[in-house]
């Protein structure tokens, strides 16, 4: 997974960085398969801690955002939104494929079963007494 990190008037802090990537690590069952690229918007504004992800997966985006006066608190949160998301998108593409197939597109091999020909004086009973 590729993360992409934007600090609005705030610095990005390696400890920023390692919470959001073990948080992801975590929830990182859900985004086997394809390669999924995020992009993590942190921003302060009157004393809010905002964060914002943006995540593109299997030709979608995942978008979360959360406010909190604290920023781990407030990525934490962000990170939980877009497991739900993943999660509903995943079962979604999951049900699709187990879904039931039309009947007109069965095609049925319509073959009759022969029964063998018994052959004359082998059977052990031919019905006499």
């Amino acid at each position: 997974m590729k993360f992409e990190y934007t600090g609005r008037h705030i610095d990005v802090t390696p400890a920023l960085q390692t919470h959001v990537e073990n948080h992801f690590e975590r929830i990182s069952h859900l985004f086997d398969g394809k390669p999924a690229n995020a992009h993590v918007i942190i921003e302060v504004e009157r004393g809010r801690h905002r964060s914002e992800i943006i995540m593109n997966w299997r030709n979608d985006v995942l978008t979360a955002t959360t406010s909190n006066s604290d920023m781990y608190l407030s990525l934490s949160q962000t990170i939980d939104k877009i497991e739900k998301q993943a999660l509903k998108l995943k079962n979604k593409v999951i049900d699709r494929s187990h879904r039931a197939k039309r009947a007109t597109a069965i095609v049925q091999n319509e073959t009759e079963v022969q029964p063998t020909p018994n052959a004359t004086g082998s059977s052990k009973h031919d019905g006499t007494r």
